[in-house]
């Protein structure tokens, strides 16, 4: 068993006081080391000594004694068939163009899809639902900030261009909900400056549950990573 002290700064929040649901996802799917399936229990805290735990069965975030979010292999195909191609430029301008404004947002400081976030430090991924097409969409170019020594793209920030496109996509306006799980599968980590496509869609709701989907894919048209999620409405 493989046991690290980690703290995840606040520059990767989701809503206000909590880490994003995507980011601390790729973070255990990064300690597994492929495609993974994620769990997420309870809101994993900003700016504090938590612990990332991984052995041979998977990983996970705890806090003391509180598990924050697990993951394990995937281990399966992630069932999204048929992805979307990619969006039109037309589409991904419809969909910017429904995206609500800050006082909208559950969480415009949201370190993917904040548009109160400087472009510079977050991923400005912020594409609303399109009814017509069911989809939301966006541009992406991932800043040199989010590639390793290698100049590719790190998996905790591909699963967070990942996440939050799913909430939209799933179609529940601006409802507050939370990421309650997601499996995620990478085809290859894109380099730092590549145009990217990032688009969501809805699979089917159940009560407060939205089932959707994710892909992100590359200037020529092929899909470089995809994910499938579980958002859960929070109850008022």
């Amino acid at each position: 068993m493989d046991q690290q002290n980690i703290e995840i700064s606040g520059r990767f929040c989701g809503p206000d006081g909590m880490a994003n649901g995507g980011y601390v996802s790729g973070l255990v799917a990064e300690a597994i080391g492929g495609p993974a399936k994620v769990r997420l229990h309870a809101p994993t805290p900003l700016d504090k000594e938590i612990e990332l735990v991984s052995d041979a069965a998977g990983a996970r975030l705890m806090d003391g004694d509180k598990m924050l979010v697990e993951g394990e292999p995937l281990g399966k195909p992630l069932d999204l068939d048929p992805i979307p191609s990619p969006p039109t430029d037309a589409l991904i301008e419809d969909c910017r163009v429904r995206f609500p404004p800050p006082s909208e947002h559950m969480a415009p400081r949201c370190f993917v899809c904040g548009t109160e976030r400087d472009p510079d430090d977050a991923l400005h991924i912020c594409g609303g639902f399109e009814p017509e097409h069911a989809r939301a969409a966006d541009h992406w170019v991932p800043a040199s900030d989010l590639a390793g020594d290698d100049g590719l793209v790190a998996t905790r920030y591909l699963w967070a261009a990942l996440d939050c496109p799913s909430y939209f996509g799933a179609g529940i306006g601006t409802a507050m909900a939370l990421l309650a799980g997601m499996a995620a599968r990478i085809v290859r980590h894109p380099r730092a400056g590549e145009k990217l496509r990032v688009t969501g869609w809805p699979i089917h709701s159940e009560g407060r549950k939205y089932h959707s989907g994710s892909v992100i894919h590359d200037a020529d048209g092929k899909v470089i990573a995809a994910a499938r999620t579980l958002w859960v409405k929070v109850q008022a």
